[in-house]
């Protein structure tokens, strides 16, 4: 970026634009912690400049100008993902969305909401809840995760079972497209709001959602089951998923996923032995009610137990997924859209990695459809140890193997994960994603340098080589994370 439209831009928005290297140097990293000399050759994720605008006629000035100069542009808000989904990769210009959090107006009547896209979930079900409003879903990083930034991803969490991804709760959406201009998105406009679903703020920047929500549920009723193995509790879920009143939610965690839970206070000793799933209804009296009888029959036929009297507390602590890291003092994992069908196989294959490699491997996932679940498996990590870290990213690769073989692909792509876009797409789905791109940012200044192709030192063979080559030398390693972890 030139000096002169640098200076324009601290000019026109003051003590709301930084191009402090120490204030930048923020932006440059989001949940995931890799190391510098992994990043740099790949990447320049240090901004020329951090804006932080308050209505969108400011997004738009910022994207006319970035557009005349060619300028690239990222947005950031929660920067919840670990994928580098909102890290800038050539450097431009980061829009910091944040400060567009506004509960712009609430429709009590047909429980539609229109909300600023900086808003995070738990705050806009916070505001609702007083107007006698409920969302309809909320990700799993709701405290942190935007209304905007959820809708960039693919947009499945806690509600999802029942009432769908949240694209399904948009009935439109105020966008910046990549020129500067302003539209109003919806089902049937040209293009449609649909194209923004995942497209992790490729295809514009997200100002305003106009959501759908719902009265408030009347009442709530929550069960955890316990299972001997991975078997039982998949025949559960498969039940339970395919009921004709879906449960709210289905969350479902390993035994070694709930003895750290344990170990951290947020699970019992009976939990931490089993293979739990909750289960969680809302809605009228009697619908909760009808939940409750739901959840004994499928939990008879799983050949399940309840733990009923912990299931209060579960759902009280249903974003511990937060606090995992706290035995870290880091956690690497692959995050997985894998088939309900598969999930036993999965967790089965897992076991069987970690009885070789001895890593500390745990499980845990959202039941986000009547076919899928989200599933992340984890393990503790040291970036400060950085050879022991490298190796752990290469068996970040290994665990994204394992899933593949079993139906599954990466839940996001960003940077990172493109390595693996063609698990994730089929040669014409990823055409038609790169012709979206084309038309509506033909000079790829949005969020450039991830979605659609990889990097050079990410291309799929180069990539999968040297990481198969690092999981293999993890077993030789003897420094301090691999004492800690083998």
């Amino acid at each position: 970026m030139d000096a002169q439209t640098l200076d324009s831009l601290k000019q026109t928005f003051g003590d709301r634009a930084t191009a402090d290297a120490f204030e930048r140097s923020f932006y440059e990293r989001d949940l995931a912690p890799v190391p510098d000399f992994l990043v740099k050759p790949i990447a320049a994720t240090l901004p020329d400049i951090v804006i932080r605008p308050k209505t969108t006629a400011e997004v738009a000035c910022i994207v006319k100008t970035a557009a005349e100069q060619q300028i690239p542009v990222t947005t950031r808000a929660g920067g919840s993902t670990v994928y580098f989904n909102t890290v800038c990769t050539r450097k431009g210009i980061i829009v910091d969305i944040n400060g567009l959090d506004g509960l712009v107006a609430v429709d009590k009547e047909n429980s539609v909401v229109r909300v600023g896209a900086g808003l995070t979930w738990w705050n806009l079900e916070r505001a609702l809840n007083r107007a006698g409003l409920a969302v309809c879903s909320y990700p799993s990083s709701a405290q942190s995760a935007t209304v905007g930034g959820w809708l960039a991803m693919m947009g499945y969490g806690l509600g999802s079972l029942k009432y769908g991804p949240v694209i399904e709760q948009v009935i439109s959406a105020q966008v910046v497209l990549p020129d500067g201009s302003v539209r109003e998105l919806n089902k049937t406009s040209q293009p449609p709001v649909a194209w923004l679903a995942a497209a992790e703020g490729t295809l514009g920047i997200v100002t305003e959602v106009e959501l759908q929500v719902r009265p408030c549920p009347e009442s709530e009723w929550h069960g955890l089951a316990a299972f001997a193995d991975a078997g039982q509790m998949q025949s559960f879920i498969e039940q339970a998923a395919a009921l004709r009143s879906k449960p709210f939610n289905l969350h479902f965690s390993d035994p070694a996923c709930n003895s750290l839970r344990q170990r951290l206070g947020l699970a019992s000793e009976q939990a931490a032995a089993a293979y739990t799933v909750a289960f969680d209804g809302d809605g009228t009296k009697a619908e909760t009610g009808a939940a409750r009888l739901d959840y004994y029959r499928c939990l008879q036929q799983a050949d399940g137990r309840d733990l009923g009297e912990e299931a209060g507390h579960e759902w009280q602590h249903r974003f511990f997924s937060l606090v995992l890291k706290r035995e870290g003092p880091s956690l690497l994992g692959a995050e997985i859209w894998l088939p309900i069908q598969s999930l036993a196989g999965y967790l089965a294959a897992v076991a069987a990695f970690e009885g070789k490699k001895r890593l500390g491997l745990k499980s845990y996932g959202h039941i986000v459809s009547a076919r899928h679940a989200m599933v992340m498996t984890m393990f503790n990590a040291d970036e400060r140890d950085t050879l022991g870290y490298l190796q752990g990213l290469a068996l970040v690769k290994k665990l994204q193997d394992i899933g593949a073989r079993h139906g599954g692909t990466p839940y996001g792509i960003g940077l990172w994960n493109t390595p693996y876009l063609r698990r994730c797409h089929t040669p014409a789905e990823l055409a038609e994603l790169k012709r979206r791109k084309q038309l509506l940012d033909p000079h790829n200044i949005m969020n450039p340098g991830k979605r659609y192709q990889p990097p050079l030192l990410l291309q799929p063979a180069l990539f999968g080589l040297s990481m198969d080559l690092l999981a293999a030398t993890r077993l030789l390693y003897k420094g301090k994370a691999g004492r800690d972890q083998l």
